[in-house]
């Protein structure tokens, strides 16, 4: 009787335990959710400023647009200072992708607004 008293408790303490690790756990998660969240705002707002014609072209589910972090340098002409800007890129890619390349929408996170667009040759 004492053995199943002490088996019965140790059980117990094993599942208090294992219930407090994955708390501890579920923390990345809502961060990386918080950060999809950041790169799909970043989606929709360069999805918003393409043309129809460029809508067409995009392969895939624009949902699923790659986005980066980039940071712009003094060398960067889009820059009206000295200072680097950390920007968000998103890149479509097109069915036109062999011929013009991907298309590239830079973004500045703190204002939500497109400072600059790669060049399609």
């Amino acid at each position: 009787m004492k053995n199943l008293i002490l088996f019965l408790f140790i059980l117990s303490l094993s599942f208090i335990v294992l219930g407090c690790i994955n708390e501890k756990q579920v923390d990345p998660v809502d961060s990386l959710s918080e950060l999809e969240k950041v790169y799909m705002e970043m989606r929709e707002i360069a999805w918003a400023s393409l043309s129809d014609t460029d809508k067409e072209t995009v392969m895939g589910n624009w949902k699923d647009a790659k986005v980066t972090e980039e940071q712009l340098s003094v060398n960067d002409e889009v820059l009206p200072d000295n200072n680097p800007l950390k920007v968000m890129k998103v890149i479509f890619n097109t069915s036109r992708d062999r011929f013009l390349g991907p298309i590239g929408i830079y973004i500045n996170p703190d204002t939500n607004k497109i400072i600059s667009k790669d060049i399609r040759m």
